[in-house]
């Protein structure tokens, strides 16, 4: 579960919602839900709040059971063909 208390959940909810000091920009706000709907794209991810805060803490780049490390590159290998779900 996501700790709304977190200090990088109330950050992330400022960018969301294009916070500053003086008040809302909307410019920000904008722009930061635009690279968070790139990001979750990217990933394969549907675009929604919770998804976006994932890729933004790096949650979502967590390691599977069939993944590894090489060379700072996360290889995920696929599934047998016989066993992929079509």
């Amino acid at each position: 579960m996501i700790d709304k208390d977190s200090v990088e959940y109330k950050q992330f909810e400022g960018l969301w919602e294009g916070k500053t000091p003086k008040g809302i920009n909307i410019s920000k706000k904008n722009s930061f839900r635009s690279r968070m709907k790139n990001s979750c794209q990217q990933e394969g991810l549907e675009y929604s709040k919770i998804n976006s805060f994932l890729v933004h803490s790096g949650l979502s780049k967590k390691l599977d059971e069939d993944s590894i490390i090489k060379n700072d590159i996360k290889v995920t290998t696929p599934p047998r063909r016989h066993l992929r779900n079509f």
